[in-house]
């Protein structure tokens, strides 16, 4: 009969070398650092970030609510602000939504939402600190063309 195979030992002729790994550390410490933005990821065929989708608003409001958040924390922003801003899971987005994600390959669970003003949002999710945007949705409600469907209540 042959050995044993408790006997047996796997050997490792060397360490391999690399880096450490990316990501130590306690995963919920971008809660106390304050944002910062990315548009390389924005999406430039549903709810752009273009021209042509929101004009002067970028000016008017989108900016001017980015930097001031830019002065807050994360936990200032997506906890105590948490009816402004917050998650959604990726199953309560529109159809239209999951399927941009599916074609972008995007894999996330849920995606951020924050207020820029009454019914316009900015979309987007987080790597660290960073906040990834995709879609800038300016017809954010109870209706079929937005990123996310808001049902009024008491209707």
């Amino acid at each position: 009969m042959a050995g044993s195979k408790k006997d047996k030992r796997i050997r490792q002729k060397e360490v391999p070398k690399g880096k450490s790994i990316a990501q130590g550390g306690d995963p919920e410490q971008y809660y106390s650092q304050n944002p910062a933005w990315t548009f390389a990821n924005s999406d430039q065929e549903m709810w752009p970030f273009t021209q042509e989708h929101i004009g002067e608003l970028i000016w008017d409001e989108i900016l001017p609510r980015i930097k001031a958040l830019e002065s807050q924390t994360w936990n200032e922003i997506l906890v105590r602000d948490k009816k402004l801003n917050h998650s959604i899971n990726v199953e309560e987005l529109s159809k239209i939504a999951q399927d941009r994600l599916a074609n972008r390959f995007i894999e996330a669970e849920s995606l951020i939402s924050l207020r820029v003003t009454g019914n316009h949002r900015i979309y987007g999710y987080m790597t660290g600190r960073v906040f990834n945007i995709l879609w800038y949705d300016d017809d954010h409600g109870d209706n079929k063309t937005c990123v996310c469907r808001s049902h009024l209540k008491h209707t």
